[in-house]
């Protein structure tokens, strides 16, 4: 399977760099093609300005241009991978910013004609989709709030993916009361669960 790994965290020492090196180790075993974008490295400009709203609403073709090797990434994938930290409740600004750019009309979903009711999708042929994250907040007050980000990633993304579409998801609550074992044992599991996927 050819797998896009999304990755967005500034730290390169981070618990979340870890976990994307146990990402990527997990899916070697299986032989997978994968591409990496680190968003951060890269500088990644996550904020759509007015003239590419402008765009956006009247001329979306056109913004293809604009991020022609994401999106090209996007379309060769079969699985999409995103990996980054919780930070208030959701993902953060940088990988949101990521999809409001890349996922748009002409790449993601076609905007519905007269008389239909919703967009159609352009993603069918993703055939895995995963979320790797880790946060402070404890299970409890997450499941409290809803799991906004697992909600985008295993809910609201994944409706526009393949109808038997896998759909993973691996978070890490109480980051800083878990101890060094316990944090261990967690990226044992990405490495296991990664190397699984076929």
């Amino acid at each position: 399977m050819r797998i896009l790994v999304v990755y967005a965290h500034p730290s390169p020492q981070s618990f979340c760099r870890a976990a994307l090196e146990r990402v990527l180790a997990g899916l070697a075993v299986g032989g997978h093609e994968v591409d990496v974008l680190d968003l951060y490295a890269e500088g990644f400009n996550p904020v759509i300005d007015e003239a590419e709203w402008r765009t956006y609403m009247n001329e979306p073709a056109r913004l293809e241009a604009v991020m022609s090797r994401h999106i090209e990434l996007v379309r060769r994938a079969e699985g999409l991978v995103f990996v980054f930290p919780t930070w208030l409740f959701s993902a953060p600004a940088m990988l949101k910013g990521w999809l409001e750019r890349v996922f748009i009309p002409g790449v993601s979903f076609s905007l519905p004609e007269q008389g239909q009711q919703a967009p159609s999708s352009l993603l069918r042929h993703i055939r895995l989709v995963a979320g790797v994250t880790s946060t402070g907040t404890p299970w409890w007050l997450m499941a409290a709030a809803g799991f906004p980000g697992k909600r985008l990633i295993r809910r609201a993304l994944r409706l526009g993916f393949a109808v038997r579409c896998q759909n993973l998801w691996l978070c890490i609550h109480s980051m800083e009361t878990n101890t060094h074992a316990q944090r261990a044992r967690h990226l044992e599991r990405i490495e296991r669960r990664f190397a699984r996927v076929r």
